[in-house]
């Protein structure tokens, strides 16, 4: 890789990492599905130029937009609201084995005994971390719950991925713009279903603080974090950059445990340790073996 490639690659991983911390942040000032709803509406402003509409491949687009612009964002919000910003970002980590697991089974691929090894390290991880003592002031008791609403985001968000293989016509930008649309009528719907006192938290908040983590989640996560990775993926082999998402998991970890004091102890340790190595593993083979579910896997974002 050239300087500039490694330069962007590591710039990625920073604004991804870092984006738990914002995401953290404005879920405890502004309601987790409006404050979703509201980052994908700028960026679907942003990205509306690109919008094509390809008949044959509509249906695929429409379906895999309310998984990776709506429920993957609904589930993961709530989720890192009720959980730590660290936990949240192990538990994503699970997009990569929920994705093989579904290319297992519909799209025809088959696994070998590293890769089943490495699924079950990465669930056991997970689930070491969920069960155990998360302690986290009065949201302490709502740790597991949160960890499994981020593993439902990171379901939701390897179907969507699954099903997005299907797609032959559309470019990855083409695809952002329209999961922005699509995501953006999601939430706004699911937000005025299930939640209240969204304009109350709007009016309550300190508007610049606001304003700057919107402009992060959707201008530096969204916009600059995806057409960059996909821009490094037209030009470097998958198994350079993939990777990376393991990466950006250890810089969200650090993030979370150094400016917001999440809980660090032996069994988070040891779980995200499995997690990570689990993922690692399965990312590897599928590397390996050109999996289908590799090439569109929002990593972080």
């Amino acid at each position: 890789m050239s300087v500039r490639e490694v330069s962007l690659l590591g710039l990625i991983c920073l604004v991804w990492g870092f984006h738990f911390i914002i995401i953290k942040t404005a879920v405890g000032i502004l309601p987790p599905i409006f404050y979703a709803a509201v980052r994908l509406f700028l960026v679907a402003i942003i990205m509306s130029p690109f919008l094509r509409w390809r008949p044959k491949d509509m249906v695929f687009v429409f379906i895999g937009g309310l998984c990776l612009g709506a429920f993957n964002y609904a589930f993961m919000f709530t989720g890192v609201e009720l959980a730590t910003a660290s936990t949240a970002a192990i538990a994503m980590e699970l997009t990569v084995p929920f994705a093989t697991i579904l290319a297992i089974l519909f799209l025809g691929d088959k696994p070998g005994w590293r890769r089943i090894l490495g699924i079950t390290l990465a669930f056991v991880g997970v689930a070491i971390i969920a069960l155990g003592d998360n302690s986290n002031g009065d949201a302490g008791a709502h740790v597991g719950l949160g960890i499994g609403l981020v593993a439902a985001g990171a379901f939701t968000e390897a179907v969507g991925a699954v099903i997005v293989k299907r797609t032959t016509t559309f470019k990855p930008h083409e695809l952002l713009a329209w999961f922005s649309v699509i995501g953006t009528i999601g939430l706004s719907i699911m937000t005025v279903l299930f939640e209240s006192g969204q304009l109350e938290a709007v009016q309550s908040a300190n508007k610049w603080l606001v304003v700057g983590l919107i402009l992060y989640s959707a201008l530096g996560a969204s916009i600059f974090g995806h057409t960059t990775y996909y821009w490094l993926l037209q030009r470097l082999p998958i198994s350079l950059v993939a990777p990376s998402v393991l990466f950006t998991t250890l810089l969200a970890i650090t993030f979370g445990v150094v400016l917001l004091g999440d809980p660090f102890g032996p069994r988070m340790i040891i779980g995200g340790l499995m997690t990570l190595a689990g993922v690692g593993v399965v990312l590897l083979r599928n590397v390996k073996k050109q999996a289908k579910n590799d090439a569109f896997v929002e990593p972080q974002g």
